[in-house]
């Protein structure tokens, strides 16, 4: 691995502008009047994939929080990030529903 290598996704096609960080957390999302658990796939400083039970609409607006452990941080204390977002890709996967989200305002708590 080089210097310039890294272990997480990078998008060589430029359709990203963020690198996505494998972070598998529970997760509780609050959508149209449902709350769906659910649990993160991956997180960028831009949005999130989650994947749930039940499928999310294209442009359904989301409201979640996320708890990030000390040890997903580097031994730090836990972080907690409240996040307003949206729907902006839904697809399903065998018995698996994904929604990426993108994150529009956050705020740690």
């Amino acid at each position: 691995m080089s210097k310039y290598s890294s272990r997480y996704e990078i998008d060589t096609e430029g359709t990203r502008s963020s690198v996505r960080f494998p972070l598998h957390l529970p997760v509780l999302i609050l959508s149209q009047d449902r709350e769906l658990s659910g649990t993160t796939e991956n997180i960028s400083g831009n949005g999130v994939l989650f994947r749930l039970k039940e499928s999310l609409p294209v442009n359904a607006s989301v409201e979640f929080l996320l708890e990030i452990s000390g040890s997903e941080l580097c031994g730090g204390d836990t972080a907690a990030v409240h996040c307003l977002g949206r729907v902006v890709r839904s697809y399903q996967e065998r018995s698996n529903c994904y929604a990426a989200a993108v994150i529009d305002e956050y705020r740690f708590q």
